[in-house]
């Protein structure tokens, strides 16, 4: 996409281009490409609670 639309994050809440949703052969995803990574390192240390510990920690910050 060349224009600068983009969304939030489903998971830190932070507005991107939408080019930051393009990623493993895929577009239009829910997570921004750092929260992506995040997750899979949680996931990779943790397991799927640690997983979503970390998504739910995260949207906590944001949805105050």
């Amino acid at each position: 996409m060349a224009d600068n639309s983009g969304k939030t994050c489903a998971i830190c809440g932070d507005w991107h281009l939408h080019s930051e949703y393009e990623y493993g052969n895929r577009v239009n995803r829910s997570y921004c490409l750092k929260c992506n990574r995040e997750e899979r390192t949680a996931y990779a240390n943790g397991g799927v609670i640690a997983a979503q510990s970390y998504r739910e920690q995260k949207r906590a910050a944001w949805k105050k």
